[in-house]
């Protein structure tokens, strides 16, 4: 919402809008001169031409009732990202349960290296732009395509992009079957290619009747359109090959870890391949590429130790996290600290065995409340449900708390790793 919000603004619309509270966020959209009030109440919405919302902003929502008295259109957050996309000459949705917004950031990245002046949508801040959003020429537009609510229906791209698909989001779709479903008809949208992670079994089973060009990517293919080879581990960041038809294409040395990070670079240099980008672009853009805004991002020092931010909440990120922290750590002789904030009630009590065998490789695991994110708790389910269930897992109900328990626990060459998808970024304001 703040990208659309501030990208309209820019191309010369008056816009203003609401929140439930003071953020960062809210801030920089007041600094674009975008008046946006706090809280949500009727009387926001007087003499708009149009409410655009996003997917948990429920009909009863005091605005949306009101626009509706008033005669007020209503656009969903997805439509208005549709229309802007359909401006460009060159969409690319990128889509998949893991790694959409680092995917988006590398993409763009490369695109901004190749001198395209591409448009970006992104689901985080990208430190280089400043912001979640660019707005450039019309010649290409890179958006984040999300699934939930089946927003990224709304889209209708040049390119595709499905990184994975994994169940998720319960309180929307019943099962994994229909999260596929859903996928499928996203590359029914698409009017030219798609772009297929061949490793994902459920990635393929989505694009099985797409009539489309389909260009696959993939670690452990080598026959695959792009694929990956000599990898290594240099100081414990991944170096490789990308070749493309079988022709090497672009070597790469990140500066982000894990082998997911290897995926996604896959990805982004595929989406850069089927527009035509040269593979020294490809090198410049994913060499500079420092990650996205909480994913992995560096925050500061705490007693010695460093402190990083991620977004991690589905049980496969937080797996994934916790493995590649805990190497880091090892090889500094330290111990990792991991604080996790379930997201929301629904996924917590869907997928809360899959959730606890994740959490349990961490030796030194905080737990917080679970972030509602509107939600009502109807499962009876609560943080400390999960750390009863977690050998040495402890639950502390506030980051004041956090803070002071890790104030006095952590030590030099540690690594602290703090995760999740609500408002636990605030946490690492009171550690660093």
């Amino acid at each position: 919402m703040h990208a659309i919000a501030a990208a309209l603004k820019q191309k010369g619309h008056e816009v203003r809008g609401s929140d439930i509270k003071e953020s960062d966020a809210v801030k920089q959209l007041r600094e674009l001169g975008i008046e946006v009030f706090v809280p949500h109440r009727k009387e926001n919405v007087e003499g708009c031409e149009l409410l655009v919302y996003n997917a948990r902003i429920k009909p009863d929502n005091p605005e949306r009732v009101r626009a509706k008295e008033l005669g007020i259109p209503e656009m969903r957050r997805s439509q208005m990202l549709g229309k802007l996309m359909a401006e460009c000459e060159t969409s690319i949705g990128i889509s998949g349960t893991h790694g959409k917004s680092t995917v988006t950031c590398m993409a763009g990245e490369i695109f901004m290296q190749a001198k395209t002046d591409p448009t970006l949508f992104i689901g985080t801040v990208y430190a280089p732009i400043g912001s979640a959003y660019r707005v450039g020429k019309n010649d290409f537009c890179i958006v984040e395509a999300c699934e939930y609510t089946d927003s990224f229906l709304d889209f209708y791209p040049d390119i595709s992009v499905i990184l994975n698909i994994e169940m998720d989001h319960p309180d929307y779709f019943p099962d994994l079957g229909a999260m596929i479903g859903s996928y499928e008809k996203f590359l029914a949208n698409t009017s030219k290619a798609a772009i297929i992670n061949a490793d994902d079994e459920n990635a393929k089973k989505a694009a099985k009747n797409f009539k489309g060009e389909i260009t696959t990517y993939s670690l452990k293919d080598p026959l695959a359109d792009i694929s990956v080879k000599n990898i290594s581990y240099p100081d414990g960041f991944p170096e490789f090959d990308i070749c493309a038809a079988g022709k090497d294409y672009a070597h790469i040395k990140l500066l982000v870890p894990g082998e997911f990070n290897i995926c996604n670079a896959a990805a982004a240099a595929s989406a850069a391949y089927s527009c035509q980008i040269e593979g020294k672009y490809v090198e410049a853009g994913l060499n500079a590429f420092k990650g996205a805004g909480r994913r992995f991002e560096y925050k500061g020092l705490l007693n010695g130790a460093k402190v990083y931010d991620d977004y991690a909440h589905h049980p496969t990120e937080v797996k994934k996290a916790i493995t590649e922290m805990q190497k880091i750590a090892k090889n500094k002789g330290g111990r990792l600290w991991y604080v996790f904030q379930p997201h929301t009630y629904s996924r917590t009590a869907e997928l809360l065995d899959d959730l606890c065998v994740a959490l349990s490789n961490a030796k030194n695991l905080i737990l917080t409340e679970i972030y509602s994110a509107t939600e009502e708790n109807r499962y009876g389910i609560s943080s400390k449900d999960i750390a009863a269930k977690i050998q040495g897992c402890v639950f502390i109900e506030t980051f004041g708390e956090i803070a002071g328990y890790l104030k006095k626990s952590v030590r030099e060459n540690d690594l602290v790793l703090v995760t999740g998808a609500g408002d636990i970024n605030n946490l690492t304001k009171l550690l660093v």
